[in-house]
């Protein structure tokens, strides 16, 4: 465990913008009142990945970047990271490594993972409704029974996903790489079809080779 220790002086030297700012002495008055500096410095005794993932998770993910950058706080470590049935509705995660993190029934609604590198991820069941994945790397990631309905896919690495049983209508899969994925009892309703792929009348998929 490590303790941060975030003064406005550098915030101030670095220019932080106003709504940074603005944060941070939101965060400086909810300190206790017997901490006499709080106007000036707050301290984070025990950080851990749960502070790192806040910011995202509470619309501030450039501010936090911009801290990381400046090695105001540690950089968010997200790697393997177990988020199982974390809520992280509307979440700006772009670009973030959340290669082989447990993801598992998480509340991923409307959330930014656009460029984020999601290998090996363990998405199954995960609610991806409305989420940002352009250009994501989901090579080999596990979203069997997820929901991505009207999930924005669109150059996304799927090499060798599981996709068994997803929800793909209405996502846009356009440049997507399937190559190798499974996309076995996924659903697509009347959504543009996927080269390989057969669109039954009840919406659901199956190999064109399968009878």
């Amino acid at each position: 465990m490590i303790t941060v220790t975030i003064h406005r002086k550098t915030l101030e030297h670095h220019r932080a913008c106003s709504e940074g700012l603005a944060l941070y002495d939101a965060i400086a008055a909810s300190q206790p009142e017997s901490d006499a500096r709080r106007d000036r410095r707050i301290k984070i005794a025990n950080w851990t990945r749960l502070h790192s993932i806040w910011p995202y998770v509470a619309g501030y993910g450039a501010f936090a970047r911009w801290l990381e950058e400046r090695g105001i706080i540690p950089r968010a470590v997200l790697s393997g990271a177990d988020l199982s049935g974390a809520d992280l509705s509307g979440a700006d995660l772009s670009g973030a490594d959340l290669s082989v993190a447990n993801l598992y029934g998480a509340n991923l609604y409307g959330a930014d993972f656009s460029g984020a590198n999601l290998h090996g991820a363990n998405l199954s069941c995960a609610d991806l409704y409305g989420a940002d994945l352009y250009g994501a790397n989901l090579h080999g990631a596990n979203l069997s029974g997820a929901d991505l309905s009207v999930t924005d896919l669109y150059g996304a690495n799927l090499y060798g996903a599981n996709l068994s049983g997803a929800d793909l209508d209405g996502a846009n899969l356009y440049g997507a790489n399937l190559y190798g994925a499974n996309l076995r009892g996924a659903y697509r309703g009347s959504s543009s079809p996927i080269p390989g792929w057969r669109t039954l009348a009840n919406g659901y998929l199956e190999r064109e080779e399968e009878s």
